[in-house]
């Protein structure tokens, strides 16, 4: 009777175990695939710590579309990826995703390689893999659109695109994300503490930029001849304070908004505006000097427009 009794104990723990099992699968179930922002550690990414924080946004004393300075706050954190997307991941995703994918032109001079940004593709392609992202990763898709003009990888275009914030899955920074991302805390032009005029004035000056970015000083300025010359693989140069790489020069980096002036209001969570002719890059390239790689600097251009110079790193809120 004893071996009865001990029989019924185990076999009701069991029970009782597998209806917890059943019960937690329920619950994944119903909670987007079990995988959220909250729960997931995206692969890549550093955790910017936003939410509730502000930063002052733009500059008085570069381009007049830098200004005025206003205040920036957000609502919650979001994951950035430390590297610019490399040509092998952007790749991988694509194939998997567009069956009719077409990489982009990558060729020497300019950087070829698995470790090498992608380049020479449009904002509509780097749209493309953020939702290819989201859908390897069970992510919602943020970005819906009706059709596509072209072909994925090779400079497509996106009709009656519409990105939903309030979604978690990845997406291009914002340009405020962007911006308060570089600085890490910072107030200067430049994310390691110097501002320009007329920094980087000696050879000194130029070997400390260096450390920080592939720019015009050490990549561009020696020719085709040199392979210091073009893109270079990502992370070869200092973080800044948050642990984000070439965030100043090797690729230029796409940015979500449409190009519009600044108010001088305080913003929440800005967007920009709902349409316009073009989108932002930022953060300067291999190409440019320092004052394009600023904190603030602002380059606009046509949502279809590709040049070896554009590149782009994604980010994936923290909502709930």
């Amino acid at each position: 009777m004893k071996t009865i009794s001990r029989f019924m104990v185990i076999l009701t723990v069991l029970v009782s175990m597998l209806a917890l099992v059943v019960s937690c699968s329920d619950d994944d179930d119903d909670d987007s695939n079990g995988v959220t922002p909250s729960t997931f550690t995206p692969d890549g990414m550093v955790l910017i710590n936003s939410s509730g924080n502000s930063f002052d946004m733009g500059a008085e004393s570069g381009m007049p579309d830098e200004a005025p300075v206003h205040a920036v706050s957000f609502t919650c954190d979001f994951w950035m990826d430390t590297t610019e997307v490399t040509q092998a991941d952007f790749t991988e995703l694509m194939t998997e995703a567009y069956s009719d994918y077409i990489a982009p032109d990558w060729h020497e001079p300019y950087g070829v390689g698995d470790d090498t940004p992608a380049y020479n593709l449009s904002w509509g392609d780097a749209v493309l893999y953020c939702n290819a992202r989201s859908q390897r990763d069970g992510l919602d898709e943020v970005y819906s659109y009706s059709g596509i003009t072209g072909t994925p990888g090779s400079s497509c275009e996106l009709s009656d695109l519409v990105c939903d914030y309030t979604l978690s899955g990845y997406r291009l920074p914002t340009e405020a994300e962007w911006e308060y991302a570089y600085r890490a805390g910072t107030t200067t032009d430049l994310y390691w503490g110097q501002d320009l005029d007329p920094y980087p004035a000696t050879s000194a000056d130029s070997a400390e930029v260096g450390t920080y970015a592939f720019w015009y000083g050490n990549s561009y300025i020696f020719g085709s001849e040199v392979d210091a010359f073009g893109t270079q693989p990502v992370g070869g140069k200092e973080p800044n304070a948050f642990g984000l790489y070439d965030m100043a020069g090797n690729v230029f980096e796409y940015c979500n908004d449409w190009y519009g002036e600044y108010s001088e209001t305080a913003a929440v969570d800005p967007t920009g505006p709902e349409t316009g002719d073009f989108h932002i890059m930022r953060g300067g390239s291999w190409g440019n000097n320092a004052f394009h790689m600023r904190a603030s600097n602002r380059t606009l251009l046509c949502p279809d427009y590709i040049y070896y110079f554009i590149g782009f790193r994604a980010v994936l809120p923290d909502v709930d």
